[in-house]
């Protein structure tokens, strides 16, 4: 191979550590992560936390929509006794040279948001090592106009209805990545599903896969990625390397 896939860890270290806290994104680095991924969700008052569920139940024990709590509602959460940080928080921790994700939710995220995501980002001059990623994609233009990379997320069921669309957004949209989940190369690929690789490819457009946890995954994409996303820090280090 000519070059060196990025392992990514999926919210930190998320089969070790809690996910989505600073401790699991520290320890991703530790254990040799080239990157992490994240989530983005917003609080009723405006203010931008790394946390990946719309409801706070699993990972704190109180139910309830994040977008319903106010920031310092959040604050005095606990994810298995570690902080849920604000963005502030998130970056101003981050390591120059490491590749970071970060998913906007398209749950508590909108277009109003992207200015303020933006403004937060610009202020650390960090757009070398950004890339903006959402389901949601008309959410990233605003970001790729601003200067970042910016990814389309695609659950592979999501590759299979109004094909025509998927590769007239790849077309228009010109991502730096796409972001599908493992299962489109390790289950039989649709035809169309291989037509739109096909077009990603012919517009040297990157992939980034999600969520890579073993060999038999990793062997099935290697060929192809930029980056993968995982749970098992370690193990994919181990498997790369």
């Amino acid at each position: 191979m000519n070059k060196k896939i990025l392992i990514l860890g999926h919210r930190g270290y998320r089969n070790k550590f809690p996910e989505n806290t600073i401790l699991a994104f520290t320890k991703a680095f530790e254990f040799g992560a080239d990157g992490i991924e994240c989530d983005i969700q917003r609080s009723s008052d405006g203010v931008y936390f790394v946390f990946h569920d719309m409801d706070t139940a699993r990972l704190t024990g109180i139910s309830g929509n994040i977008n319903s709590f106010s920031a310092d509602r959040i604050k005095s959460m606990k994810a298995e006794k570690e902080s849920i940080p604000d963005l502030d928080s998130f970056l101003d921790m981050l390591p120059d040279s490491k590749f970071i994700n970060i998913e906007l939710k398209e749950e508590t995220i909108t277009l109003d948001d992207c200015n303020f995501i933006i403004d937060k980002l610009n202020k650390r001059k960090m757009t070398g090592e950004i890339l903006i990623s959402s389901f949601n994609h008309s959410l990233l233009p605003t970001f790729k106009k601003a200067g970042y990379k910016i990814g389309m997320l695609y659950e592979s069921y999501m590759l299979e209805g109004h094909f025509l669309k998927k590769i007239i957004s790849l077309f228009l949209h010109r991502p730096w990545s796409v972001n599908p989940d493992i299962d489109i190369f390790t289950k039989p690929q649709k035809f169309l599903v291989k037509v739109f690789v096909f077009a990603a490819k012919l517009l040297r457009i990157k992939f980034i896969f999600w969520t890579v946890n073993n060999k038999t995954e990793f062997d099935a994409v290697k060929d192809i990625a930029h980056s993968i996303i995982t749970d098992d820090v370690e193990e994919l280090v181990r498997i790369r390397d």
